[in-house]
């Protein structure tokens, strides 16, 4: 069986996710569902995954939460996310005149075989 990750871990993974969510992650947290023992279940449900995994999922977080609507998710989505059984909803924030655009998006799916580091890249059919 995999550890769990060190706790050091969790609190940099809580430290990003403030970053990136402010006050929709920081204001979960309360008398009735404490950070530090959110961190103990966080530190549990994680527990097989890997530095890289954590690492690829903040990368699409980051990404997920320019949205203003976009919502922090559950450990158990993030355990998902980091397992590749599911994606975070990435909303645009492009200019409405650029939709539709094919080189726009040819742009972005490069930008994201970048990021994400795809061994057989995404293509756009247009």
């Amino acid at each position: 069986m995999k550890e769990k990750p060190p706790m050091e871990s969790i609190d940099k993974l809580f430290d990003c996710m403030t970053e990136f969510y402010g006050k929709r992650w920081s204001g979960m947290f309360d008398n009735f569902w404490p950070e530090k023992l959110a961190k103990i279940q966080w530190q549990s449900a994680l527990q097989g995954l890997d530095y890289d995994e954590i690492r690829g999922v903040l990368v699409l977080l980051r990404q997920a939460a320019k949205n203003p609507t976009a919502q922090p998710p559950h450990y158990v989505e993030f355990y998902h996310f980091a397992k590749g059984s599911a994606r975070p909803f990435i909303g645009t924030t492009q200019n409405a005149t650029e939709r539709g655009d094919p080189e726009v998006a040819r742009r972005a799916l490069a930008e994201i075989n970048a990021k994400l580091r795809y061994k057989k890249p995404i293509e756009c059919s247009t």
